[in-house]
């Protein structure tokens, strides 16, 4: 299922031929996505679906480069560029995305993970052109300059101060993020370090963009009211006379589980009650014991029927908030847990009760009618999550980055409901121990 990103808490041209080309199976029932792939001469993944309920498409690219493909002292680089990438082109003055699209009545963004960098817009379908042109423009001639580059170091740093340093827990989860991580890729943060940044030079820029910003290294998925032999036509007029570039290769490392606990406490003078930040290692997406890791956590902490929120803030009152999720990635995953305290609870009893209720799971399991709900809740999301144009060409990219064939956006779900009790009780009794775990806690002021 699609990996869930967390960026903060919810506490407060002519002549290219078609080097292959697929079809994926145009599944029936509710949920199902219908997709046929392309591949152009320069190596750009194509993959179109055509929905015509709606005069609407949606335009994703995905770059495969993140944080983890970072050098050791250029961390912050891939973030650096969703900054960058807005800077303008050869064709296109900084800011001029977001004018054109909102002046064609559709909106746009990008974001950075560890794993990838994606920029998307959806536009009405009559504008299809417009998309293409915006993302093909700055994947040839992206233009980057000493000025471009000093002006959006900066805007990262404040972006740093907003959304980490003076939110309540931002630098907890930060820290309860990368603790737990031995290998470089994983071990530093998405947004990056200001000393790295401080450092960095505009070659250093230029290096990066001219290493991963290829067709290559990237992905276009194209969702919506297309035809798709007129909508290939003016990818290839597009991104077709692109240079290549290279593809990337994922970093490998050997990340140790059961490394021993890990603990830290953040000072949160934003806070005004302490939390508690429980981080899990968990294998790499494409795992098979995923499905089970996802359910179990779905029954730990998804919503007002999950054993925490019962215990910990309905039946104890110890807890304000608790929730959970799998982070899924390319390598390691984690499994999280947060829990905000009470007003006059020490929050050493929320982490007491939290051991208790997954104690409960390792030694007895869970029964089949909490297992039977996860996996309502589940096919609910399988199918909320494909509703719109956009939704879907996420999932698209999802099955492509983070599983082992995008056949198995259709077929997926099974996995899922084959899940018994006790695959869940194995799989919290090897990934939900202390020796597995970090715990980082966040204080608040004394005086709070």
């Amino acid at each position: 299922m699609k990996r869930l990103i967390v960026a903060s808490i919810a506490l407060v041209a002519a002549g290219v031929l078609f080097a292959t080309v697929g079809y994926g199976k145009k599944g029936s029932g509710a949920g199902q996505i219908p997709y046929e792939e392309h591949t152009l001469d320069n190596g750009l993944r194509v993959v179109l679906s055509e929905d015509h309920s709606v005069p609407v498409v949606a335009v994703n690219l995905w770059y495969h480069v993140g944080s983890a493909n970072e050098e050791k002292g250029h961390s912050g680089f891939a973030h650096l560029f969703e900054h960058m990438m807005f800077e303008g082109s050869a064709n296109i003055e900084k800011g001029e995305h977001f004018k054109y699209v909102s002046e064609a009545g559709g909106s746009m963004n990008g974001q950075t993970t560890q794993d990838y960098t994606k920029y998307f817009e959806t536009l009405p379908s009559n504008r299809l052109n417009l998309g293409l042109w915006l993302e093909s423009d700055r994947m040839r001639s992206l233009v980057i300059t000493k000025e471009k580059f000093e002006n959006q170091r900066s805007t990262v740093k404040e972006e740093r101060r907003q959304s980490i340093d003076n939110q309540p827990y931002g630098e907890a989860f930060l820290v309860s993020d990368t603790l737990g991580y031995d290998g470089w890729p994983y071990d530093h943060t998405v947004i990056g370090s200001m000393d790295d940044l401080d450092a960095a030079h505009v070659d250093d820029v230029q290096k990066f963009f001219n290493r991963y910003y290829c067709p290559a290294n990237a992905v276009l998925v194209i969702v919506g009211d297309i035809e798709p032999k007129e909508a290939m036509k003016l990818v290839t007029q597009y991104f077709g006379n692109i240079p290549s570039g290279q593809k990337s290769t994922f970093p490998t490392w050997d990340e140790k589980f059961d490394k021993g606990e890990r603990t830290k406490e953040v000072a949160s003078p934003k806070a005004n009650v302490a939390a508690v930040f429980d981080t899990y290692l968990v294998p790499g997406h494409m795992h098979a014991d995923m499905p089970a890791i996802e359910l179990l956590s779905n029954i730990l902490s998804d919503g007002e029927t999950s054993r925490l929120y019962q215990r910990l803030v309905k039946d104890e009152e110890a807890a304000v908030a608790v929730f959970g999720f799998i982070d899924g990635r390319l390598g390691p995953g984690e499994l999280r847990i947060i829990a905000a305290a009470n007003a006059g609870v020490d929050i050493a009893t929320c982490e007491k009760l939290i051991d208790e209720e997954i104690n409960k799971i390792v030694a007895k399991g869970v029964t089949k009618e909490e297992l039977d709900r996860a996996k309502m809740k589940v096919r609910s999301t399988f199918i909320s999550q494909r509703e719109t144009d956009m939704a879907k060409a996420e999932e698209i990219h999802h099955y492509i980055r983070f599983h082992k064939n995008l056949s198995e956006i259709n077929t997926d779900l099974d996995s899922f409901l084959s899940v018994t009790p006790e695959d869940i009780q194995r799989v919290a009794k090897t990934y939900l121990g202390t020796a597995n775990r970090t715990v980082v806690v966040a204080q608040p002021p004394k005086n709070s």
